[in-house]
């Protein structure tokens, strides 16, 4: 019962929080969009920020969840760093297209819990929902020191900022229509993939 009932109040709030940003949506409007009372959400949620942490760490698990049925980690063995760095980029286009409210969504915490001085201990529970990625991302820069496919002249940390992170920003960026001359009926992924190309091009092993 309290598995349902905090999953009712996260789905609720997720959508909430997408809809109407985080700093300006109130408990009681969580409340209310889960059918449950104001009471009932602060007992499994103190605070707002509680909440916050929780439907990021449940939203970004719900879809690495989804990506490791579809793509095991054990299944990773015999490909290339470069086709595990191409499916990365590509996985960041298909969010823009099916999970661009998790992008929104993403951005805004990004925002909210920079400003709130939250202690960093409150983040373990999200910081373990993305295991599975960051588990990745050190396996394909290993597989590249063995097969040289990416370039390993960069430390780990570099190379992830100026690619992965470089392909979320800009997919979340597009996602919220932070672009310049932004047509929201316009189709942007040609303009994905050409950015993703390019960041291919960088980070190949020449």
């Amino acid at each position: 019962m309290r598995e349902v009932e905090e999953k009712r109040i996260i789905d609720a709030a997720f959508d909430v929080f997408v809809r109407e940003k985080i700093e300006v949506t109130s408990m009681a409007k969580i409340a209310q969009a889960a059918g449950v009372g104001r009471a009932t959400v602060f007992r499994h949620y103190p605070s707002k920020l509680d909440l916050v942490i929780a439907v990021n760490s449940a939203k970004w698990k719900e879809y690495l969840d989804e990506l490791d049925r579809n793509r095991p980690i054990s299944s990773l063995g015999g490909i290339s760093a470069i086709d595990r760095f191409i499916f990365t980029m590509d996985s960041f286009i298909d969010m823009y297209i099916n999970h661009k409210a998790l992008l929104q969504f993403n951005d805004n915490f990004n925002h909210f819990v920079s400003h709130s001085g939250v202690d960093r201990k409150k983040l373990k529970g999200f910081n373990a929902s993305l295991l599975s990625a960051d588990t990745r991302f050190i396996k394909m820069y290993e597989k590249a020191k063995e097969d040289h496919t990416l370039r390993t002249d960069i430390p780990f940390e570099e190379f992830m900022r100026e690619t992965v992170h470089v392909m979320m920003a800009v997919c979340t960026y597009y996602a919220n229509g932070f672009v310049w001359g932004a047509d929201e009926n316009k189709d942007y992924i040609p303009e994905l993939k050409r950015i993703k190309e390019m960041l291919i091009s960088f980070a190949k092993n020449k």
